[in-house]
């Protein structure tokens, strides 16, 4: 039961077992700590100097020979600190660096069907797999793409002209920029405008090749791409119908004055 606790405290099994032979023998060398365990000489000194480094055992000379004692077992509540507190760090770390490690994950499957991403970097991958296809590039776009990085929204734009593709959007009036026919031109952009407060939805779909995506810029971050033919064409003409309803409903130029 004394080797179990010590172990849970954060000893490994050969160090457990050298703190309770001392707690039951005194003073001991390593080579009578060895032989009364049941270990190599060579396992006992690196798992003692990490002990005396705990300041676990101390050492003690014993004539010529060096030998060690065990401390007061109160010292390993301060050890189970340490660790409690290195787990937690650890903790921390996998959380950070878990989306990135999914992401990853899911990328490198690369098995066609719906695939799930997270935050900014996931964004991102989504945001290059449409470079990378080279297809016309149709998109609803959110009012709160503002949280994306703004770098890599820019970076983006320039990479679909210099891939030489063709986008169209639907987006809010209220919330564009870049409303000139020059600056679109520039984009290789046709704009579709909807009234103000028609679509406050933090998702922004993407339709591009054999792909949709939808990105959600909300705070949890969670985007998912579906790769499939007959649903990025099923999209793909429901975002056409959309757009013609909406332009045949609206006013497009009193739309880009205000």
């Amino acid at each position: 039961m004394e080797t179990e606790l010590l172990i849970q405290a954060g000893l490994t099994e050969v160090q457990a077992k050298i703190y309770l032979y001392l707690i039951e023998h005194g003073q001991s060398t390593p080579t009578e700590i060895a032989k009364g365990i049941g270990e190599n000489r060579t396992t006992i000194y690196p798992a003692a100097e990490k002990l005396e480094a705990l300041e676990i055992i101390s050492q003690k000379d014993r004539g010529k020979i060096a030998a060690y004692v065990p401390n007061h077992p109160a010292v390993l509540e301060g050890l189970a600190e340490k660790r409690l507190r290195k787990v937690a760090r650890q903790a921390k770390n996998l959380e950070s660096n878990l989306p990135s490690l999914i992401n990853y994950f899911n990328e490198r499957q690369n098995t066609p069907g719906a695939t799930t991403f997270y935050g900014q970097e996931g964004v991102k991958m989504i945001w290059d797999k449409v470079i990378a296809t080279k297809k016309p590039f149709y998109f609803v776009r959110s009012r709160y793409d503002v949280i994306a990085n703004k770098e890599m929204l820019q970076e983006f734009k320039h990479a679909r002209v210099e891939a030489g593709i063709k986008s169209e959007d639907i987006t809010a009036s209220e919330f564009t920029d870049n409303k000139s026919k020059e600056m679109l031109e520039k984009y290789l952009l046709t704009r579709t405008l909807l009234p103000p407060n028609e679509y406050d939805s933090p998702i922004e779909i993407d339709i591009f090749g054999d792909n949709v995506a939808f990105i959600n810029f909300s705070k949890d971050g969670m985007s998912t791409i579906i790769e499939s033919p007959e649903i990025a064409d099923a999209m793909r003409q429901m975002f056409l119908f959309a757009k013609k309803y909406i332009r045949k409903s609206t006013n497009q130029d009193e739309l880009e004055k205000n």
